[in-house]
């Protein structure tokens, strides 16, 4: 990858050390964000903004920072903020293993695709959270194993606390139920698929149901048909890709299963709203020249 490319950032790289799976400190920024270009973790990312506004971009949905608001941002995704002076918090920052590591536990909705990345809560519902926060902040450090598994349980009481505030925010993810848990599958087999498979018959296939079943789910539960659900997906790497590698239009375009050039920019031009060149082009603001 070039100068160009998107970075893969570690809990190391941007603390300039490496810590356990969790790791939480305290958010401020005092002049120049110096993550206002755009980026990937390889670890899941929680970030209280307890006061604060500017922007926030979570793989190219861009959402308007206020006070008591809570993002997540899961590995692999593309993101960056540009945050106003004071803007204050915490970042919470988990390993793969730690965020799976109860995995008989329902999953968290805000870390799924396609969903929201952003929860609304009222002050006292955010101060609730710090409270819970500094408690961790205070027992992270500790050495003994019945300490850690502490902090383990506590930390995810609180994730499922989160969950259960961003299931009533956003009802309409709620995967506990048998259809919900089928468009759940029908979005992990999308990425394990995406860019070889783009039939709806084969991820029916896959669950077990009808092509026109899937379609009624889809739409009763995404707002969109299926083959879209694949088709943003699909541009969705695209635009990873893009801004993230060398590889050429075509490349990209072959990468992810169109063999005609023409029909992959025409097909991206009518998720995206511009050519995947105008789309690189636009990008190339956040990674100018030294």
């Amino acid at each position: 990858m070039n100068k160009d490319s998107i970075p893969v950032l570690s809990v190391g790289s941007i603390l300039g050390e490496e810590t356990l799976c969790i790791t939480l400190f305290r958010h401020s920024v005092k002049g120049r964000n110096a993550f206002e270009q755009p980026h990937k973790h390889d670890f899941f990312l929680v970030f209280f903004v307890e006061k604060g506004s500017g922007i926030h971009n979570i793989d190219f949905t861009q959402y308007n920072v206020y006070d008591n608001q809570v993002y997540f941002v899961r590995p692999g995704q593309v993101h960056n903020w540009v945050l106003n002076e004071d803007t204050t918090g915490f970042q919470l920052m988990l390993s793969p293993e730690i965020v799976t590591v109860f995995s008989g536990l329902s999953a968290y909705s805000f870390f799924e695709q396609n969903v929201p990345y952003c929860l609304t809560l009222t002050e006292n519902r955010f101060q609730e959270f710090k409270k819970h926060l500094l408690e961790i902040e205070l027992i992270i450090p500790e050495k003994e194993l019945l300490t850690k598994e502490t902090t383990l349980l506590h930390l995810h009481l609180v994730l499922k606390l989160l969950q259960k505030d961003y299931l009533a925010q956003f009802p309409e993810h709620d995967s506990s139920s048998k259809p919900e848990k089928i468009i759940k599958n029908f979005n992990l087999l999308i990425d394990r698929y995406f860019n070889t498979e783009s039939s709806v018959h084969f991820y029916a296939d896959k669950l077990n149901i009808t092509p026109n079943y899937l379609n009624i789910l889809s739409q009763r539960y995404l707002k969109i048909h299926a083959g879209d659900v694949i088709k943003e997906r699909t541009i969705l790497e695209a635009k990873r890709l893009l801004t993230s590698t060398d590889l050429s239009i075509k490349e990209i375009a072959y990468q992810l299963g169109f063999n005609d050039n023409t029909y992959f920019t025409k097909v991206f031009k009518k998720y995206a709203g511009k050519t995947p060149g105008d789309f690189k082009e636009s990008y190339k603001f956040y990674h100018p020249s030294p």
